[in-house]
């Protein structure tokens, strides 16, 4: 969980989850836990490691060039509650965890996961692990490292990350000896498994394209800026984070919040005497940390595909938890208010 919320924390990518999750879940069948232990494993790490991001650029970089301030400050802030959130995450999957591996009925998604641990049963006991599939997982290991580095130093978008993984499972397969026939059922069979999620991010999307079409996303954002307006002054930025977090089910992308909220909440917060930095935490927190309560999220949606766990499942496993790190963020934004965090 470490390594995966610092790589969404400095480079902001929580749709790796994607990538990560086939590898994470049969390990955690395995090792005696569950489904929802895998999935909570990755979402919790990627999204709340983005959510609570140090360096990320697609909040706290654009929000900080539309607030005109110094690039990535008030970094020691962030680190504090990044790492707070981190082991709130890890208590909340551990002690989960652990309570599965004691008594694997007790697990969210039982009738999953026993269908599940019955398949890999069956593999295990046909096939043996050849030298192909060890050097298959080397090189695995170093195209990840690879794709990693390019993302970093290329600043790669979402079809050329795609087009990267692509590259990689195909090499994988033609080491390990599939033949061309076989690469396309696996793809096909992948395919049939993820057009679900497929079709509610698009369907998700089009409520966020009606609404910018009729031009009634400005209409919205207006009045929820003047009700955060009339808010009295220690609540001002609290009012901030819960506006973000519910329009977060309208605007899913981060950035793309920030281009819209951030030009109307900066120069209300200066009217009420609210530092700049405090009004970039609130949208960059708010909008994270719904993005795996709404199905309007597309990693969300496909993670929760790949994991087998439903959409009400995972709610009632991750709300409390969700309720404690809005908790936290709240609390986190009372103590930025009363000290006027700056840009430094």
């Amino acid at each position: 969980m470490g390594i995966f919320s610092l790589i969404a924390a400095f480079i902001g990518t929580p749709e790796l989850g994607i990538a990560y999750l086939p590898i994470v879940l049969p390990l955690m069948l395995k090792l005696g836990y569950d489904t929802m232990t895998a999935t909570g494993l990755v979402l919790c790490a990627t999204t709340l490691g983005f959510a609570f991001g140090i360096t990320q650029p697609a909040t706290v970089g654009i929000g900080h060039m539309l607030a005109d301030l110094p690039m990535f400050s008030g970094a020691w802030y962030r680190a504090i509650f990044y790492f707070l959130i981190q082991c709130m995450c890890a208590w909340y999957i551990m002690r989960y965890a652990a309570r599965v591996k004691a008594d694997p009925a007790s697990g969210s998604n039982f009738e999953v996961d026993q269908e599940l641990r019955q398949m890999l049963t069956a593999d295990s006991s046909e096939e043996s692990f050849t030298s192909r599939q060890r050097f298959a997982g080397i090189a695995t290991l170093i195209m990840f490292v690879g794709v990693i580095a390019s993302i970093l130093k290329f600043a790669l978008g979402f079809d050329e990350i795609s087009g990267l993984f692509v590259v990689m499972a195909v090499i994988t397969s033609l080491l390990v000896g599939f033949s061309p026939n076989k690469i396309c059922a696996n793809f096909n069979e992948s395919f049939r498994e993820i057009l679900v999620g497929a079709m509610i991010c698009g369907i998700a999307r089009g409520v966020s394209v009606i609404l910018e079409s009729g031009n009634i996303m400005d209409t919205i954002v207006f009045h929820l800026a003047e009700w955060v307006g009339h808010l009295p002054q220690a609540f001002t930025a609290v009012g901030m984070l819960f506006v973000q977090t519910m329009f977060n089910f309208l605007v899913p992308s981060g950035s793309g919040q920030s281009l819209i909220t951030l030009p109307i909440l900066i120069p209300l917060a200066d009217l009420v005497g609210l530092t700049r930095q405090v009004v970039v935490l609130s949208t960059h927190w708010g909008d994270g940390i719904t993005n795996i309560l709404f199905p309007t999220t597309g990693y969300f949606v496909a993670i929760l595909v790949i994991g087998r766990v439903s959409l009400a499942k995972w709610i009632k496993f991750y709300f409390p938890l969700f309720l404690g790190i809005l908790a936290t963020a709240t609390i986190g934004l009372v103590i930025a208010q009363m000290i006027e965090l700056g840009p430094f």
